[in-house]
């Protein structure tokens, strides 16, 4: 199939590629990024970008682990439904309801067994004899503190006339200060797989 071209520009006709050249899937992204280097190489400028870059990953990918995680994450409702049970751990159903208005029992609900299908969320042991559901984060769950942290630094630095009655922006660290290990840790890389060996063992 040969080159279409875009008519009418003043100046020239501009070529514009078959839609199958320029489809590129959140599937295939990182996977075509990771073939080669030189398909990060940057351009020939006549000066060096100023804009960082973190370049081709080390490792080839498969696939893009942003849009992977958004396949959970990016769910309507799934980060509050998150924050909330990490900020209010044993957080009720009843709370989590409260805290998103518009939010409605029966995606709560499903968005509760998805969470819980991804080992994020677990129902926790009844306290007292109480009947309440109450959910906390599971060990793979904590993995979720850093994006949380994120968004917060991101939402107090840049919507601070939203989030505060002053709307002088802040860092984290002043929102948060007895907490910013939880929250920030070593970001939560993804626990050593047993087949693996540790690399801190030689």
């Amino acid at each position: 199939m040969g080159a279409r071209y875009l008519k009418g520009h003043r100046h020239r006709s501009i070529p514009i590629e078959p839609v199958e050249s320029r489809r590129m899937t959140r599937g295939n992204l990182f996977a075509y990024l990771g073939r080669s280097r030189s398909v990060m190489a940057r351009p020939s400028l006549s000066r060096p970008s100023s804009f960082p870059a973190p370049g081709p990953p080390a490792v080839p990918m498969e696939s893009c682990p942003i849009a992977a995680t958004l396949g959970t994450l990016g769910r309507k409702w799934a980060l509050t439904i998150l924050r909330d049970i990490a900020f209010f751990p044993d957080a009720s159903f009843s709370l989590i309801l409260r805290n998103n208005p518009g939010l409605r029992q029966r995606t709560l609900s499903l968005r509760l067994k998805q969470l819980a299908g991804e080992e994020l969320v677990e129902k926790s042991p009844p306290l007292d004899g109480q009947r309440r559901r109450t959910y906390r984060l599971t060990s793979k769950g904590l993995q979720v503190w850093p994006i949380l942290a994120a968004l917060v630094q991101y939402g107090v630095q840049n919507h601070a006339d939203i989030v505060f009655a002053d709307g002088q922006p802040r860092n984290i660290e002043d929102v948060f200060p007895t907490s910013t290990a939880l929250m920030l840790g070593r970001f939560a890389s993804s626990p050593l797989r047993r087949d693996r060996p540790d690399p801190q063992r030689g």
